[in-house]
């Protein structure tokens, strides 16, 4: 059928363009040889030796010959192997055939004569490209633009403006600019006391104090952790939670985004956290904080398919750290870069042992160990515990598979080894096992584990011992009872009334003394079951902790204690049989009930029988205090993450700083940030970029260095008002990519949530913990970094300001939309802080003048203009009578509201309306 389809298409080919309508080489065909043909005959690869990426390559042809005959277009090579009707021999192989349209073109192109221009070059090498090349640190330029100039940043970009003619913009006044610091430092606003003390300091190192303050500021860490987040595709489980069923990411996530902030704070290196994040379970099995860094990899988890996990682990391994578009070879050798098909597999290889596990945290309930799949089998969150991964298969195999599809599995090919790209030098990589200590695969060693046994345990013997007083007590109450109403019997009391209270108190006695008999032999478990966790403790710090003792001795009694305590719980089985099956004969109950019971009181009395006889025999076996794991790790992805944050690596250092400067300009100097690859942008400032990653990696992957460094200059310093720019630079760099002014941006939506409840004084505070439900975004005052963030479902208030997508978000989109000022306009929760910061700056100001200016500098960062303030008196004066003629029904209506409603009192209603104003203001939701 494809055949046939084919055959008519070719009857069906429009006619070749005339003699008049000559076909553009470079416009029309080219491009299509390039997206079909490049990748098996260009630059990266010659299959037949055979090149198409240049006209005079095309003539000269391969192993058969010219792959173009000029003006023969039906004796050419090409044209019969793009025409030819069979999938086995038709080019190009992958892929739909060329359609009609292209193929006469290429013919036309070829009749009229192969036409190209002079000159053409074919393609680099691939392995030449810029990003490929290891940064070093360039010489900064020397001129007269450069005069009084100290940060390298502002050098660089005032050489690049000076060959356009182009000169920056004036500097930003001094609020503009704290409030500009403080959002992107901290993602909060200044304080009205934190702007007063720095517009009343003299001194010249006023703004680098701030800068300093900010950057060891613990909100630091919160604020650029939810940037890194973005690039790391955060996201906590999601699946269907109504269920609730976890599908994607898994539960204790959170513990991955406290350690982005705690080491964003502590300014751990960021080739320090890649290395974490990749193999913290190999480099530091020891540091329960740091293996949460392994979230990385847990995130990409996806229960219904462990390939479709291995392949995310490449895919975003790839975009995250180095910038490369793994996923692109796939099914194939990279169209763009020097990366073949087969090293697509071997970088899945370094993941292939990976499983995830379950870690108990000391103070929370134990996890269990983890379920791995069962269909059908819904796996809810768990209460506790830190998930993780290791490596599980050690001796795990990836297979080299076809058309994307793990089960078209290429029979006869060799499972293939660890590596990276080898134009990279990731073929290089020396992979060592690594051993575990002993905590590590045997988390039952941990002394909060062991303590918390042992606590738990002791424990349960007091309640046992209380349980036993108790039902002694009652027993002797029993007895007592008994005792007064045979007394009764010689005080000549009626005959029956004595029977009957004999009778019952009895019966008491016989419950009682069961009671008893119970709690006895519960407590005997209690007691055996603390031997027996006491005994494998003592076991356990001798054979693998290397405590004093006889090995084999304690691991004997660890399994005799370990055995008495079964005895004993098979025995308070059969007591508990004894007992139901005594109740029921004296009731007297259904006979099938008592066959049931007789049936199992002979059960529990097998149970007991095997027991004894097992309690005789002599085993140093015994159950340990958790899951065990295997006691040495591939290795591989440490070998993986210590390339990725090499030095010698060419592209990791540059991809993070595309980030950082991405997020403190608004634009990446590489605007395709997942992607330096060949198919991706060029930079827009080669150089500086160079600079700042060598400066990076100078420094001992410090960030803060870095953003120091950026926030000082002077380029970051300047206006962002076209106004204060001179000349004419709109007409020169339209896009502002030489940075003649700052660029001012939309603020990101935690920005505008969180600066809400912080103008107001209601911001919690508090950081870390368990994700909050995003159902609560209106209600709960915690900074919005900790609301749980998924891709099943997203609040609502930061979805409309364009919050990240938990699947991905390299880079982060920006819109501005009608719905964006309808929603902060009807807000409750901008409704309710207004209303709660108009109570509080009007306690402190008392006369309006004041409380007007105190409402900008609180809510904007500035003081109001003389038109602002007389335009902010008019309106509190025009809402006040407004409300004073609407008095009742605004009274009735407040009363229906309640507290958190708007004020019944028409001045204070109005002080109300002008907070609202102001936080609906474009310089609230502005960055400057």
């Amino acid at each position: 059928m494809r055949r046939f389809l084919l055959l008519i298409g070719l009857a069906v080919l429009p006619a070749r363009p005339s003699a008049a309508e000559t076909v553009d080489y470079l416009r029309e065909v080219k491009p299509v040889l390039k997206q079909r043909c490049f990748a098996c005959h260009g630059s990266l690869k010659q299959k037949a030796k055979l090149r198409l990426d240049a006209a005079a390559l095309l003539r000269k042809g391969g192993r058969h010959g010219p792959a173009v005959k000029p003006a023969d277009a039906a004796g050419s090579l090409l044209i019969e192997r793009i025409s030819d009707a069979e999938d086995s021999t038709r080019m190009p192989p992958q892929g739909k055939p060329l359609t009609a349209t292209q193929i006469a073109l290429i013919k036309a192109w070829i009749d009229q004569g192969a036409l190209a221009p002079p000159g053409e070059k074919p393609e680099e090498d691939p392995r030449a490209h810029w990003a490929f090349q290891k940064p070093v640190r360039p010489a900064l330029p020397i001129g007269p633009h450069s005069a009084g100039t100290r940060n390298p940043v502002d050098v660089f970009l005032a050489a690049a403006r000076a060959k356009k003619g182009v000169t920056a913009s004036r500097p930003a006044d001094r609020p503009t600019l704290l409030r500009r610091l403080y959002l992107d430092l901290i993602g909060l606003p200044p304080s009205r006391a934190q702007l007063q003390a720095f517009l009343a300091d003299p001194a010249p190192d006023a703004y680098e104090k701030v800068v300093d303050s900010l950057l060891a500021s613990p909100q630091y860490g919160e604020r650029w952790a939810r940037h890194w987040m973005d690039v790391w595709r955060y996201s906590d489980w999601y699946g269907r939670r109504s269920v609730p069923d976890v599908m994607n990411s898994y539960p204790r996530i959170w513990r991955w985004r406290d350690w982005i902030v705690r080491s964003l704070n502590e300014d751990c290196g960021y080739d320090r956290m890649i290395v974490e994040m990749l193999a913290a379970d190999e480099i530091s099995p020891d540091d329960e904080d740091s293996l949460a860094a392994t979230g990385f990899l847990v995130r990409n988890w996806f229960k219904w398919n462990y390939n479709q996990w291995m392949r995310d682990n490449v895919e975003h391994t790839g975009k995250a750290f180095l910038g490369l578009t793994f996923n692109c070879c796939h099914c194939h050798d990279h169209k763009y870069d020097p990366i073949a098909q087969e090293e697509y597999f071997r970088f899945r290889a370094f993941f292939e042992p990976l499983e995830l596990r379950h870690d108990r945290v000391a103070g929370e309930p134990d996890p269990g160990p983890f379920k791995k799949y069962v269909y059908g089998v819904a796996y809810g969150p768990i209460a506790g515990g830190r998930i993780r991964v290791f490596d599980e298969k050690l001796d795990a195999q990836t297979f080299f598979y076809s058309g994307g599809d793990e089960r078209n599995r290429v029979a006869g090919k060799p499972p293939v080894v660890p590596g990276a790209p080898a134009a990279l030098g990731g073929d290089r990589l020396k992979i060592e096992p690594v051993n575990l200590p002993p905590q590590a695969w045997y988390p039952g060693l941990r002394p909060f584990v062991q303590r918390e046994e042992t606590e738990r345990r002791q424990a349960a013997v007091a309640a046992a011992e209380a349980s036993l007083g108790s039902a002694r007590k009652t027993l002797a109450e029993a007895e007592r009872l008994l005792a007064e109403a045979r007394g009764a019997v010689s005080a000549n009391k009626p005959p029956p009334v004595v029977a009957d209270q004999m009778a019952k108190r009895a019966r008491a006695i016989a419950e009682a003394q069961r009671t008893v008999r119970l709690d006895e032999a519960r407590l005997t478990v209690a007691r055996s079951d603390l031997d027996c966790v006491q005994a494998r403790i003592t076991a356990d710090k001798i054979i693998h902790l290397g405590a004093n003792g006889d090995a084999k001795a304690s691991s004997r009694a660890a399994s005799r204690a370990e055995r008495q305590y079964n005895l004993d719980v098979a025995l308070v089985a059969a007591i508990q049989a004894e007992i139901a099956l005594d109740r029921a004969r004296q009731i007297p109950a259904p006979a099938a009930q008592t066959q049931a019971l007789e049936k199992q009181l002979s059960s529990a009395q097998t149970k007991v029988a095997a027991c004894r006889k097992a309690l005789d025999s002599d085993s140093t076996s015994y159950t340990p205090l958790s899951p065990v794991y295997p006691r040495t790790s591939t290795g591989r992805r440490t070998a993986l993450a210590r390339w990725i944050a090499s030095k010698d690596n060419p592209l990791t250092a540059r991809v993070a700083v595309n980030h950082v400067w991405n997020w403190h300009f608004g634009r990446p100097f590489v605007e395709t940030t997942y992607n330096f690859g060949r198919s991706g942008a060029q930079p827009s400032h080669p150089e500086l970029l160079d600079f700042l990653a060598v400066e990076l990696m100078a420094n001992g992957w410090r960030l803060k260095p870095l953003h120091r460094l950026i926030v000082t200059s002077e380029a970051y310093r300047q206006s962002s008002s076209i106004a204060d720019s001179t000349g004419n630079p709109q007409s020169v760099d339209p896009e502002n990519r030489l940075l003649w002014r700052f660029p001012p941006r939309r603020m990101e939506a935690e920005e505008v949530r969180d600066s809400l409840l912080f103008v107001a004084g209601e911001l919690d505070t508090a950081m870390g913990g368990p994700e909050v439900p995003h159902e609560q975004g209106q209600s709960s005052r915690r900074r919005s970094l900790y609301f749980a963030h998924h891709g099943e479902s997203k609040m609502e208030f930061l979805e409309l300001f364009d919050g990240a997508n938990a699947c991905e978000a390299y880079r982060r989109s920006t819109s501005v939309l009608p719905q964006q000022a309808l929603a902060l306009s009807n807000s409750e929760l901008e409704l309710r802080q207004g209303r709660l910061l108009a109570r509080k700056l009007w306690g402190a100001a008392r006369d309006e003048p004041t409380f007007i200016r105190t409402t900008f500098e609180q809510v904007l960062g500035r003081l109001p203009s003389a038109a602002e303030l007389r335009a902010s008196t008019a309106f509190l004066a025009r809402q006040t009578r407004l409300f004073e003629q609407q008095k009742k029904e605004i009274e009735a209506a407040s009363k229906v509201a309640g507290s958190d409603g708007p004020s019944p009192e028409p001045d204070v209603r109005a002080r109300e309306n002008l907070i609202h104003a102001l936080l609906n203001h474009n310089d609230f939701v502005t960055v400057r």
